[in-house]
């Protein structure tokens, strides 16, 4: 995703939609499309903003339970596979129906600006939110997607390496092309720098600590900060406090 908005990338929020909009699209849905939350809207629910019709139930006890059994596992594979099929620049994603439709011509919906990636906003219809996106990203992401997918549906997604390869979906993080150590794993760059400076305040060096922590004792894995030695399971180097608990109330 692009964080800082705009640019030739997919924002976390066009990301987020893709991944709402491919639940409400499950047969049965795992999600309540846009117009059914609408629909289960309460008279003291509905707001009307800009024009559009912005209406949801708060009380989340009036929506219907899902009938989709999938596992997460099976939905994530699913995934990968349902958008690596699509051909995306002849169709509209709309999590306003939960469907995807013929994709409108220029003008259509209020001003609708269809691209190489039509994902209508599920409440501000005439909004196309991956307009930004070129077609060069577009076709990217369906190869992306199609990659994992064939990844999927091999034995490494599913069952555990016995020769400590990653498995699973660290199997899908591996970033292409990234080698191998010794022991099987790979590198995943996190480029975690403060604004205006390298220090950096007190509040980013805890966030550094607490995703340490998270990386190292909670998911096993190395951390090797500013490409410095290994540090392997969150173990400190000589002279380094340990990164603290976030849960631990006490530090």
């Amino acid at each position: 995703g692009n964080p800082s908005g705009g640019g030739p990338l997919l924002t976390n929020y066009a990301l987020t939609l893709l991944v709402v909009f491919f639940l409400q699209s499950r047969s049965p849905p795992v999600l309540p499309s846009g117009l059914r939350l609408r629909d289960l809207a309460g008279p003291e629910d509905r707001a009307e903003v800009g024009g559009w019709d912005c209406s949801f139930p708060r009380d989340p006890s009036v929506l219907e339970p899902s009938g989709n059994t999938q596992s997460t596992g099976s939905l994530l594979a699913e995934f990968f596979s349902y958008f690596g099929g699509l051909e995306l620049s002849r169709l509209l994603l709309s999590p306003r129906e939960g469907r995807a439709l013929p994709r409108p011509p220029p003008g259509a919906l209020g001003g609708l600006r269809p691209g190489p990636l039509t994902l209508q906003d599920p409440f501000e219809l005439s909004h196309n939110v991956a307009a930004n996106v070129p077609p060069r990203a577009v076709s990217r992401f369906s190869r992306c997607c199609r990659e994992a997918a064939k990844f999927c549906r091999g034995p490494e997604f599913r069952h555990r390496s016995r020769r400590g390869r990653p498995w699973g979906v660290l199997g899908l993080l591996r970033p292409g092309g990234a080698p191998e150590n010794d022991g099987g794993g790979f590198t995943i760059p996190l480029p975690l720098r403060p604004r205006g400076g390298s220090g950096g305040p007190g509040g980013f060096r805890e966030v550094c600590g607490a995703v340490g922590f998270v990386l190292g004792n909670v998911l096993g894995c190395g951390c090797d900060p500013g490409g410095g030695p290994r540090v392997e399971r969150g173990v400190p180097e000589e002279g380094e406090e340990p990164p603290r608990d976030p849960s631990d109330p006490g530090g």
